[in-house]
């Protein structure tokens, strides 16, 4: 981790290297309720399911078998999907992967009945996006384009290129994760450079903008009503 004029910059490409045993897990960051954690997949978990949290899967290295009662998908590097709450799964790989772990933490009854039902079997099956292949689909630079709920967030993918519009958010913090850089944030608390691999939250109420002079993607997350069972991805 590291720190340029106040802003904190992580690293998840080299805390994931340092992971040495199957399934151990570090946190990375919190973006309000939500936290983002990497950790290390080689074996196989059991079947389990979580009756109060949706998790968000993103290979960042090696692939990853993602088994459920809706199916199974298998996941390489760039590719990311959703368990709903409540979906029997588990996740497997023959070699070392690093996986990011996007997933909410805070006590249920703190939401006032925004959150989705449980999963039922066999209602649908899991579906995996790869974050690349929609990126090159994106023409407009610095439009927020939607690739995934969670819960009471979506999950935006961005494409910076040049100098793009001033932000803030106060209902929460921002996540700025760079999956594809080099970027810069300028920001109240000053500016940082972002590599590929490394990420960086604004804090609730922080004015920021981003940029790059080459084509450069980024991920980001956005609180919404989440009221009905399923959203499209």
């Amino acid at each position: 981790m590291g720190d340029q004029q106040g802003l904190e910059i992580v690293s998840y490409a080299q805390q994931g290297a340092g992971l040495s045993e199957p399934f151990t897990m570090i946190d990375l960051a919190e973006i309000d309720d939500l936290v983002l954690s990497v950790f290390l997949c080689q074996g196989a978990m059991p079947f389990h399911q979580h009756t109060d949290q949706d998790e968000l899967f993103l290979v960042h290295t090696g692939t990853i078998s993602l088994e459920s009662d809706w199916g199974t998908v298998i996941l390489r590097p760039g590719d990311l999907a959703v368990v709903p709450k409540g979906l029997r799964h588990r996740s497997s790989a023959l070699l070392r992967s690093h996986v990011l772990l996007l997933q909410p933490r805070l006590v249920v009854n703190r939401r006032n009945g925004h959150r989705r039902l449980f999963a039922l079997k066999d209602e649908r099956r899991l579906e995996k996006i790869s974050v690349p292949a929609v990126g090159h689909q994106i023409a407009s630079p610095f439009r927020q384009v939607v690739i995934a709920h969670l819960d009471t967030f979506a999950l935006h993918l961005i494409l910076i290129q040049g100098t793009g519009p001033w932000w803030c958010t106060d209902r929460h913090s921002s996540l700025v994760l760079c999956y594809e850089g080099p970027i810069t944030v300028d920001s109240e608390l000053g500016q940082a450079s972002l590599q590929s691999g490394e990420l960086a939250i604004i804090p609730k109420g922080t004015g920021y903008h981003l940029s790059s002079a080459e084509r450069a993607l980024v991920l980001a997350v956005e609180r919404h009503p989440q009221p009905s069972l399923f959203l499209p991805l």
